[in-house]
Order: structure tokens, then C-alpha cells, then sequence
């Protein structure tokens, strides 16, 4: 038998504190219906956002009075972040800074004056920009979230062979039920490895069973911070990796202090005789 189970190793992975990965534009070009693999696994479910550039040419929204530092909200949402341009006349002789006159929200679709900005207050400006479109799940695209694979439909909205820019997360609760129970076996090999004569796998005292929890947790957090580190090499990674590391060895830790009462008793080190080549006489 074993000690724990997919269930109870799963309600305390949904409980850990270890921040969720956030990715976001993603590229990927679709072709016919083959699957992607995104470059992470086990995304959190409906956390996904795929989305298509289908503009030739920037999106003309004309005139727009900017009064104050109010919002103004722009046509679209989902813009393409980087590509807005505003400018004073629509011959773009002069144009304006984002950041220094101007600030933009890419997400809602909206931008303001900034307080000192070259934009007269009440002032008419011209805005350009690309938005993305945001496609729908099992209509233009299928996704298996485990996997992390991704792929268009046929008559959806996604044209064959377009670049897809994809949103997601992945967090403590999406680690696959794979991982958990090859992780449950390695923990128990281990426990078992080093379980006294008056205990077998088929005990149930309940110190085996948080002991070998504990273990698993550590085994799979170990395991979520490489996977992390080797499919995406950045800032961002580096900062969830290592607290998946420090949760895995606060795991550990404590695993083997659980299990301690039920493991074979370590042989004491005996003092060594040692030679001390300087001062000619030997310590203990």
C-alpha cells in the first residue's frame, strides 16, 4: 500500500504559497491543426489568452480631445503594447512621447495627458495603433492544459499559418497527476530504504503517512523548480524557481523529521585519530 495518495498530495499543493508564472505574448505559428507545444506544462485552467494580429497597417482612430489627466478611452482594447502613436496633426510633425506626454493602458485600450506634458490641456491629438484579437477556446483553438499544447481549428477565426501570441499562467495547483505519482513512488523507495525492521510498507501509523507527504511535496517542488529553469530561461523564472526550491527543502526538512521515529538508527562516528604534522602530537 502506499502511504498517500494523488488526492492528498494534490489539496496541499493547491495550498502552498508559491506565486503562479505569468507568461504573456507567446509566439507561435499556427499551421493547419497541429499542436504546439508552449513552452510550459500545466497551465491553469481558462487562465489562457490567444490572440492574433490582423492588421496590415495601424488602426486610425482619428481625432481625440484629451482634457486634464482624465482616461480616454480608445475604440479597442487589447492593444499591441509598444505600437500607439500620438501625434499633434495628422502630417505627424509632431509627436508625442509616451511616458513623458502621454501614458497608455494597452490592456483596457485607454491613455491620458500627463501632468507638464507638450499636449495643451483640452488639446485635439491623432492616434494610431494595432490591436490584438482575442480568440475563443473550442471554436478557434483547442488546448490541453496538462500538456501544454495548443492547437487551431479549422473554420475558426485563427487563419492557417498565422502567429498566435498566447497568455497564460501556470501555479501550484496545475502540476500534473503524472509527476505527483512518480514523485509518491520515489518518496516511498526512499522511506522504505531506510525504514526499521519493525515497520513495512503496509504500516499505517499516521507519521508514515505525513512523513511521506512531506516527502513528496519536496520531490515535486524540486522537480517544478528545474522544469522552470530549463523551459524558460528568465528574470521572472529564476525568481519562481527559487521558491520552489526553498519550499522543497522546507519539505524535506521537515519529512525526515517526521519520519525520524520510524527510520533505523543512524552508527554513531567514532572519533578519528588524527596527525597534526605542525604541532607532533595526535587529536581526537
Amino acid at each position: 500500500m502506499s502511504w498517500t495518495d494523488l488526492n492528498t498530495v494534490r489539496k496541499h499543493l493547491q495550498e502552498t504559497a508559491v506565486a503562479a508564472t505569468a507568461i504573456e505574448d507567446e509566439e507561435h505559428v499556427l499551421t493547419g491543426t497541429d499542436q504546439v507545444q508552449l513552452e510550459h506544462k500545466s497551465l491553469t485552467q481558462n487562465s489562457e489568452e490567444v490572440k492574433t494580429i490582423d492588421l496590415s497597417s495601424p488602426y486610425s482612430v482619428g481625432s481625440v480631445t484629451l482634457s486634464g489627466t482624465a482616461w480616454r478611452n480608445l475604440p479597442h482594447a487589447n492593444l499591441v503594447p509598444d505600437t500607439a502613436v500620438v501625434t499633434a496633426d495628422l502630417a505627424l510633425d509632431t509627436v508625442y512621447v509616451e511616458g513623458t506626454d502621454y501614458v497608455m493602458d494597452y490592456e483596457e485600450g485607454k491613455l491620458k495627458r500627463v501632468a507638464g506634458t507638450a499636449i495643451p490641456d483640452g488639446g485635439t491629438v491623432y492616434i494610431w495603433y494595432f490591436y490584438f484579437t482575442v480568440h475563443t477556446r473550442d471554436t478557434d483553438y483547442q488546448i490541453n492544459y496538462n500538456a501544454g499544447k495548443l492547437n487551431r481549428i479549422d473554420g475558426g477565426g485563427i487563419a492557417d499559418g498565422s502567429t498566435v501570441y498566447v497568455d497564460y499562467s501556470t501555479s501550484a495547483g496545475t502540476v500534473t497527476d503524472d509527476l505527483i505519482n512518480e514523485a509518491i513512488t520515489e518518496a516511498e523507495d526512499k522511506i522504505l530504504a531506510r525504514l526499521a525492521d519493525e515497520y513495512s510498507s503496509s504500516s499505517t501509523d499516521q507519521g508514515l503517512i505525513t512523513g511521506a507527504t512531506e516527502l513528496t511535496l519536496a520531490i515535486i517542488c524540486n522537480a517544478k523548480a528545474m522544469d522552470m529553469l530549463l523551459k524558460s530561461p528568465t528574470d521572472d523564472a529564476d525568481g519562481a524557481a527559487s521558491q520552489w526550491r526553498q519550499m522543497s527543502a522546507r519539505y524535506e526538512t521537515q519529512a525526515w523529521r517526521t519520519l525520524d521515529r520510524f527510520l533505523k538508527s543512524r552508527p554513531r562516528r567514532q572519533p578519528v585519530a588524527k596527525t597534526n604534522e605542525s604541532w607532533g602530537f595526535l587529536q581526537e
